[in-house]
């Protein structure tokens, strides 16, 4: 009988289950479904490579697995190590493959089955008893999950804390030994990423739970003015209450949408800061807002309009003497022509102004 001190045991295979709350299945998967799950893992090259390993090695006891026991049915969830029971159930039941069953017969074929019917663990009293001793491990320490999992994890170990937000935020982040604004700026991104995925991503193309970069998230959160454009109290505002649902849209999407050429408004995410700049300048909000401006355009317009008309000149200059390098050689035809003469005629046009403006006639 499992205590506060985990027990070493060899467990039988057959009485091993998926955890359905692991942090890094999508919250799509239904845990409870073991082809669902297998096809999950297979998708991952490294399943199979991780079934030979074991196949030709056997299963390392000194990494066991991290059971507590199951509630509703005879057996042990594995709460650390879903990876490892797959490659073992797949060893010992190739026919159980969805997909890849090629491959995991293969694998299958030259391992004996009966070396994988019990597997190492160490069985805890409870779950909440092994989510504590994963918390640095997989959140901090040496073995980091992606930061969509390690979200996850951080929100059942928040709700599993009692006292006021405050106190769960300082305890969930001494189990991972971090400090309660990291958590907190974490736990804010992971409500608007529940946001995004109630929303269906915004019908975003090509945007998922398994593809989003969900870090730029908390990336967008560490500025200040990109949290008030949000609505939020701060950047550890957990309840959300005032978020401007129409920006948080626009913001996802500037910052996850492709174009053809497979860019982001955004671009690289140390445009960031840039982002947060343009949104606390009226002029170059609005420009980017509308999509008049790329983010560069919408940078120029901050500082005043003196500033944004000679910067927008001089880019106007720089692309024209590229376009004229870029000329040579290249295959030009009438349309070409017309396009540098809507641009001949309105660098007339705006010479004229600035000509008039010097003249004091308009």
């Amino acid at each position: 009988m499992p205590s506060n001190t985990p027990d070493f045991d060899y467990v039988p295979l057959a009485d091993l289950q998926f955890d359905t709350a692991n942090p890094r299945f999508p919250t799509s998967l239904d845990g409870g479904d073991q082809r669902a799950v297998l096809k999950f893992m297979l998708q991952d090259a490294g399943l199979i490579d991780l079934m030979r390993s074991i196949a030709k090695q056997g299963f390392f006891p000194g990494e066991p697995l991290l059971v507590s026991p199951a509630m509703e049915s005879r057996g042990w969830v594995v709460v650390e190590g879903n990876r490892r029971l797959a490659a073992c159930t797949l060893l010992s039941e190739p026919h159980l493959a969805p997909i890849s069953q090629h491959a995991v017969r293969e694998v299958a074929a030259g391992a004996d089955p009966t070396k994988v019917l019990h597997i190492p663990c160490l069985k805890f009293a409870s779950r909440d008893a092994i989510l504590a001793h994963l918390g640095y491990r997989h959140v901090t320490g040496i073995k980091e999950w992606d930061p969509l999992a390690k979200a996850r994890f951080l929100q059942q170990q928040f709700e599993g804390e009692e006292g006021t937000v405050e106190e769960r935020l300082r305890s969930t982040a001494r189990s991972i030994g971090s400090r309660s604004d990291y958590v907190g700026r974490l736990l804010t991104a992971y409500g608007l990423y529940q946001v995004l995925e109630e929303n269906g991503f915004f019908d975003i193309r090509g945007l998922s739970e398994t593809s989003i970069n969900f870090s730029l998230i908390p990336s967008v959160l560490a500025y200040s003015n990109i949290v008030d454009y949000l609505g939020l109290q701060g950047s550890q505002d957990l309840s959300m209450h005032e978020l401007v649902l129409g920006k948080w849209k626009f913001i996802a999407r500037f910052i996850f949408e492709r174009d053809d050429n497979g860019k982001t408004g955004l671009g690289e995410s140390r445009n960031t800061r840039i982002l947060a700049d343009v949104l606390a300048d009226a002029r170059a909000r609005a420009a980017l807002e509308d999509g008049s401006a790329t983010l560069a355009q919408a940078r120029q317009l901050l500082g005043g309009s003196g500033s944004a008309f000679r910067s927008l000149v001089s880019q106007a200059e720089q692309d024209l003497q590229l376009a004229r390098q870029e000329s040579v050689g290249v295959s030009v035809g009438v349309q070409d022509v017309e396009a540098v003469e809507r641009v001949r005629v309105s660098a007339m046009e705006l010479r004229n102004l600035v000509q008039h403006r010097i003249d004091g006639s308009v």
